[in-house]
């Protein structure tokens, strides 16, 4: 997958012609699976009405964003009832100890701006990556980040 930003892909290509021969499809699937990562993530800011230069609203826009897609089954809690669970939730799953404490530490707030919180907001309310690069890079390329991705 290309870049979004054209001036990127000139990078990027300007990377691989240094590559040596050997080492070019290697770093071209590293180079179209993290254009397509950096896709599903500015995917949200679309979602979430978040242009690039406004990050400093992402805590306040996340909940927009879960308010409009509260369902019927979720109806009785508000979006920051909401958040407040998928952050306990999401501190739960943290296979790392250090790491949950030091996201418990922060707290929701900073939890906000994370992406790995944000990422698990977009899975529960079914925006996930899985499929987002299933549907966005090769069979080759989409093999090998489920791969890579493994525990």
């Amino acid at each position: 997958m290309r870049h979004p930003i054209e001036k990127y892909n000139q990078i990027q290509a300007e990377q691989l012609a240094n590559f040596a021969p050997e080492e070019r499809e290697f770093w071209a699937r590293q180079f179209r699976i993290g254009n397509a990562a950096y896709c599903y993530q500015h995917q949200f800011n679309d979602v979430a009405g978040l242009t690039s230069n406004e990050s400093a609203n992402v805590p306040e826009d996340l909940i927009e964003w879960l308010e409009e897609r509260l369902t019927t089954k979720q109806e009785n809690r508000s979006a920051n009832e909401l958040l407040q669970i998928y952050f306990k939730e999401y501190l739960d799953g943290l296979p790392n100890e250090g790491f949950r404490e030091g996201e418990r530490a922060g707290g929701l707030e900073a939890a906000k701006r994370s992406w790995p919180f944000r990422r698990y907001v977009l899975e529960r309310n079914d925006f996930g990556m899985d499929e987002f690069m299933r549907m966005n890079l090769s069979n080759e390329d989409y093999s090998f980040w489920i791969e890579i991705n493994k525990p």
